[in-house]
């Protein structure tokens, strides 16, 4: 079953500067945008964080774990999910 890498830039309150927060998970769902934005909203809910940026989604790829670290600190300010399928070992 594939695996997906989901990382999303979170505030905890007002004027906090964003952190990534990563999880990964199994769903097949999680190839579209929607679902994956509706599964990091329901882990903010659940953390009481809150998601910082514009919300754009943006697909990372296929890779490895250590790839998408960095790539997702590429990703600019608008971005606020970021995702990619990940590569078996």
């Amino acid at each position: 079953m594939p695996r997906y890498f989901v990382a999303y830039r979170k505030t905890e309150e007002a004027g906090q500067k964003p952190e990534w927060a990563s999880f990964t998970t199994e769903s097949a769902a999680t190839l579209e945008a929607q679902a994956i934005r509706e599964r990091v909203e329901k882990r903010l809910s659940v953390f009481g964080e809150k998601l910082h940026g514009a919300g754009e989604v943006y697909w990372l790829g296929t890779g490895q774990i250590v790839e998408f670290l960095v790539r997702r600190d590429e990703a600019p300010p608008a971005i606020s999910v970021a995702y990619g399928l990940l590569e078996d070992r």
